[in-house]
């Protein structure tokens, strides 16, 4: 969903099965409210007028909603790793570390011992390295895209202002 500000990497321990499975029963009766629930017939406006269709739009906005919900109840997760504006919260050593974006210089994918396997690292401006968390942790590709990306526009940017000082 649409989360531009907010991206939470879902851990793969019993704490992200947890509030996975947890969510379940949230959707399950938001759904059925949705379903079976009387509507107003002032908000039959949404739908043209049409009870089904009305319910159906209903039903994605709730959706999108939850999806909100699902996005800060993993932030909770001690283990989580959260993107949130240029701000980027993980787990090193049992403490909770909180990075400008701007300060990471490198992210790149390392081959660690099982249980990890592949893991996402970042290398910070101060030399600092970093394991980000495991590449198949849900919500770890799209953290992985966004700094990625921001990381090339810096070194983008840092390249164009030393070719102008340069003439």
């Amino acid at each position: 969903m649409f989360r531009p500000w907010l991206r939470v990497a879902r851990p793969d321990d019993w704490t992200g099965t947890l509030a996975r499975f947890g969510l379940w029963p949230v959707y399950f009766v938001a759904m059925l409210i949705v379903a079976i629930g009387r509507i107003p017939p002032s908000w039959w406006v949404i739908g043209a007028g049409i009870e089904v269709l009305t319910r159906a739009i209903l039903a994605l906005v709730v959706l999108y909603l939850l999806s909100w919900l699902r996005a800060f109840a993993y932030t909770l997760l001690p283990r989580a790793v959260i993107l949130f504006g240029r701000r980027l919260w993980f787990r090193h050593r049992g403490h909770r570390i909180r990075v400008r974006t701007s300060a990471i210089t490198t992210i790149d994918v390392e081959e660690r011992p099982m249980p990890d396997g592949e893991v996402f690292i970042i290398e910070l401006d101060d030399g600092g390295v970093y394991d980000l968390c495991p590449v198949d942790w849900e919500g770890s590709q799209r953290i992985y895209a966004v700094v990625a990306r921001r990381v090339r526009r810096a070194k983008l940017r840092a390249r164009r202002r030393a070719e102008r000082t340069a003439r």
